[in-house]
């Protein structure tokens, strides 16, 4: 056991070592490549002029977040009990630009904070863009679905979590109890597939500036049950599992091929609104409005392995600049069926399931405003409101905890019981936010948060769900 564990260290640090090593040639090359167009040298070959010419276009892009949060009040059984907790957070770095003409690439990896340092491949596609106003785009690619889900990087948004639509688990921000609401999808969401997009040459403020179709493998399974690679370690189909099946919200099980016949379509429109002005008798300049744009966006599929169980999410989110403050806001509808145990009088009967549906929907209002426009040091400084609600309608599920089932003890069940009684849930977190831009690389962040839990959850004899939640954070972000 021991020399397991040294070997998975002496492996997770060469892999590190390994991505250090190319960055640094990366940009060592992209330096040389830079050099030789100011000094070109007869003595270099042609094939290599060109190579370095093309590697001169791409950018090298990363991010990363050391985070700090104290979290009250401690509980134990909560995944809240855990304070003055110092962290890594998304963690990014890659490489994008048109190395072929026309044909831009993007590689991106990720270190999951829960993955211990492990890396994951995030995105790499290839786009095609020598038609005017076309793009075409495959590969593993972020998923157009809202403004807010391209904001993953943590050098791309002000506060230190994220608002409870796109609560992310990767970053400590996520809050769950029974029978409450859950982010229909997490940031950042990248999947496998295909997608074409058209951008009208027109200044109409009603015709879109986007519109994009896509066709992807869609959020699976949380039991992560796929149909592997024929393999002669593995050939068979798991079954579904005591706990049922449900959907994989938090995108966890990244992986590179789907989990069913099954793909998911969607698409994104995108109007660029421009200054918007009032009509008299309101004075011009008083409540005028500038820089809107307002989304529409929807997605949808089957996404469990035997291809019976749906998913639908649907967004709307509107951004514009009012007398210096930035304002944002994004509602999000989800509908979802899933597979739960099924509750016999406080007992779970093993292999019982039944099929039921969910709604989990919200919105979050955010405004951003500076508070020193040119402070001694450093760029700015920025202060951020931000307001959430979520709601959740569907079964009430009653949570078991360490159930035995012969092949193993699951640690946390909810079972529906006979009745499938309706209730509806809620979540209402308040944020304040300080965010200190240092330089174009390095900012400061600080932030209070509390989360109202009197109507997230019901009432059952393991769960402590009703008590509130608040937490102080603090990060150090480099972005680059």
């Amino acid at each position: 056991m021991l020399r397991r564990v040294h070997n998975n260290y002496f492996a997770v640090w060469c892999q590190r070592a390994l991505i250090f090593s190319c960055l640094v040639l990366a940009l060592a090359g992209r330096a040389r490549a830079q050099s030789y167009a100011v000094y070109p040298s007869s003595e270099t070959p042609v094939y290599l002029n060109d190579f370095l010419r093309r590697l001169a276009r791409m950018h090298v892009r990363g991010s990363a977040s050391l985070n700090y949060r104290s979290i009250g009040p401690e509980k134990p059984g909560f995944e809240t009990q855990i304070q003055d907790e110092i962290y890594l957070a998304d963690i990014y770095f890659g490489l994008d630009g048109p190395f072929i003409d026309g044909i831009p690439m993007t590689l991106e990896f990720n270190m999951p904070t829960a993955g211990q340092g492990s890396i994951q491949l995030y995105q790499l596609n290839v786009a095609y863009k020598r038609i005017e106003n076309f793009t075409f785009q495959a590969g593993k690619f972020l998923v157009p679905f809202s403004r807010y889900n391209e904001l993953y990087r943590a050098n791309d948004f002000l506060t230190v979590t994220r608002p409870l639509l796109y609560a992310s688990p990767d970053s400590l921000d996520l809050v769950v109890r029974p029978n409450s609401p859950r982010p229909p999808v997490s940031v950042g969401y990248t999947d496998i597939g295909a997608r074409a997009s058209y951008y009208p040459p027109s200044d109409n403020p009603y015709v879109p500036k986007e519109l994009t179709f896509y066709v992807v493998n869609g959020l699976g399974e949380n039991n992560n049950r796929q149909r592997t690679f024929t393999s002669t370690n593995f050939l068979g189909i798991p079954g579904v599992p005591e706990s049922g099946s449900d959907i994989d919200f938090g995108h966890q099980d990244n992986d590179l091929a789907g989990n069913n016949n099954y793909k998911t379509i969607g698409g994104r429109v995108v109007f660029q609104l421009g200054d918007v002005r009032f009509p008299w008798p309101i004075p011009e300049g008083i409540l005028d409005v500038t820089e809107m744009n307002f989304g529409l966006a929807g997605l949808g599929g089957q996404y469990n392995l035997e291809g019976d169980l749906n998913y639908q999410i649907y967004s709307a989110d509107l951004t514009f600049d009012y007398l210096g403050f930035n304002f944002s806001g994004n509602y999000v509808y989800s509908f979802n069926q899933f597979r739960s145990a099924l509750d016999g009088n406080g007992a779970i009967i093993p292999n019982q399931f039944i099929k039921d549906r969910e709604v989990n929907q919200g919105y979050f209002v955010q405004t951003s405003f500076p508070l020193i426009r040119k402070p001694p040091w450093g760029q700015r400084v920025t202060g951020v409101l931000v307001f959430n609600q979520m709601f959740r309608q569907g079964p009430a599920l009653d949570l078991f905890l360490n159930q035995n089932f012969g092949n193993g003890i699951i640690p946390s069940i909810q079972a529906e019981g006979g009745e499938a009684l309706r209730v509806t849930t809620r979540i209402e977190k308040y944020t304040a936010a300080v965010n200190y831009q240092l330089t174009d690389h390095f900012s400061l962040k600080s932030e209070y948060s509390y989360w109202d839990m009197g109507r997230a959850t019901t009432i059952s004899p393991t769960s402590l769900g009703f008590v509130n939640i608040y937490q102080a954070a603090f990060a150090m972000v480099m972005g680059f």
